[in-house]
């Protein structure tokens, strides 16, 4: 592979797709736009009988998402041969992966763990995972109808370890109402970071806003979605992606860029700072008026287009901004579906029909619509793009154009460590000391770089679920 493939096209004409009919609750025989046959899905397949079998699906969603995916689990089960799919929340990405570690020791694993995307190496050190790969019923997926950026992420040496499920990037909301307001385009958003903080200056003169723009202090944002941008990896050896890495780049001019702009708006009363990884605070802030624009994850895209209607404001959305020329493309985020190695073989056959119903079409356009995540299946994009999806919601459709524009590179495809949620919160931590002025940009970054390589340095590869 190419260090620089050729883009592939996400979003088709309204006319290259045809409706699609997937076999839902009835056992009748139909196909998707990618040729699979849907036909007998949960059915007894491979050598052998299988009695009933019910699995746990370990999630992390609650609330509204949380019953898409227990409506999800009903219908299958209600339509299968044998197979009951129980859908249990547990409450967050660490607490999944944990668990499941420790439930997979006791000799009692769930039949499917989420696990979020910087877990990949955890997951894969622990040795308690079988490759998705190894157990998805052939005649009932057709991989190349995945999105390949989204597919490249969750592999690693050659092997599709996990089925991506919910995957998402960063984008940035906007206030169209405040711009007109402040006589500015809002059919232009900024695309640069210096953009950003002419349109915050302006918007916040000519208004009642407080400041310019807020997002969540979390390393997503402010240094794996900007380093992405940049095409500049985080760490060495491709990104982890060649071999474990041993060496960061915090320190770097990519750094250094996104963070003596982010500590000028700060230091001009621009930017809010809701708190580590307060995701609800600047939502807030944005939906009450505080702050024109938003950097948030594209899997709030229906709240916030709610959120926006009652509080009475024209909600726009952009590609994420980066330094000025940068636009590489984006890393993705979300999480993704691992099976445990310790289920009979029974239950991991039982696994792989429930993935492959999940992410084919159908659950993969009502996914994305009840959510904002896109789905994984180039033909769920092309469904909704003909039913007119994105011309009657556009705000859902900049994920897509942006994530098209994405080159793949080891940047863009995200880095690989052991320590990635350690990582995260040394990010979050020493941003707290930069953006107060206890330590300057330089000496920040540095910190970073010497706190990650040392946990690093730290870590033995044989991951437990203990910490």
């Amino acid at each position: 592979m190419t260090r620089r493939q050729t883009r592939r096209k996400f979003i088709t004409g309204t006319g290259a797709a045809t409706a699609i009919a997937l076999a839902g609750c009835s056992g009748g025989s139909s196909s998707d736009t990618s040729g699979e046959s849907t036909s007998g899905l949960t059915g007894t397949s491979g050598s052998g009988s299988r009695n009933d079998v019910t699995i746990d699906f370990w999630h992390i969603f609650g609330g509204s998402l949380g019953e898409t995916l227990t409506e999800f689990a009903q219908e299958f089960s209600n339509q299968s041969d044998g197979i009951r799919i129980n859908a249990v929340s547990k409450g967050g990405y660490r607490q999944s992966l944990n668990q499941s570690l420790q439930a997979s020791r006791a000799g009692d694993p769930p039949g499917i763990a989420q696990i979020f995307e910087i877990g990949t190496r955890l997951a894969l050190d622990s040795g308690a995972f079988t490759p998705v790969g190894d157990i998805l019923p052939e005649e009932k997926v057709n991989i190349d109808d995945f999105l390949p950026s989204v597919l490249n992420y969750y592999r690693i040496g050659g092997s599709l370890n996990s089925m991506p499920f919910n995957s998402s990037n960063t984008i940035m909301l906007y206030n169209k109402t405040a711009f007109e307001q402040a006589g500015l385009d809002p059919e232009d958003p900024p695309r640069s970071l210096s953009g950003v903080r002419d349109a915050a200056s302006t918007i916040v003169d000519q208004t009642d806003m407080e400041q310019g723009i807020s997002w969540p202090n979390h390393s997503w944002m402010q240094i794996e979605q900007q380093f992405a941008k940049q095409d500049h990896v985080l760490v060495n050896n491709e990104n982890g992606r060649a071999g474990r890495p041993s060496e960061t780049n915090y320190n770097s001019d990519a750094g250094r860029k996104v963070y003596e702009w982010w500590k000028g708006m700060a230091d001009a009363g621009l930017y809010l700072n809701p708190g580590i990884e307060a995701w609800g605070e600047a939502r807030q802030a944005f939906l009450t008026g505080k702050v024109p624009m938003l950097w948030d994850s594209t899997s709030n895209m229906v709240s916030m287009k709610s959120g926006a209607e009652e509080n009475g404001f024209e909600l726009g959305s952009a590609y994420l901004p980066a330094p000025d020329g940068a636009n590489t493309g984006v890393v993705i985020g979300g999480g993704s579906l691992w099976v445990p190695d310790a289920l009979s073989d029974a239950k991991k056959q039982a696994a792989g029909e429930f993935i492959a119903w999940l992410t084919q079409t159908e659950q993969q356009v009502r996914w994305h619509k009840n959510s904002g995540y896109f789905p994984v299946r180039q033909s769920a994009v092309d469904q909704l793009t003909s039913e007119g999806w994105f011309e009657e919601n556009p705000n859902f459709r900049t994920a897509f154009d942006q994530l098209q524009d994405t080159e793949d590179t080891p940047a863009t495809r995200g880095a690989v460590m052991g320590v990635w949620p350690k990582a995260r919160t040394i990010n979050s931590e020493t941003s707290v000391s930069i953006i107060n002025g206890d330590l300057s940009v330089e000496e920040g970054l540095t910190k970073m770089d010497e706190d990650v390589q040392a946990a690093l340095e730290g870590y033995s590869g044989d991951y437990s679920g203990d910490s």
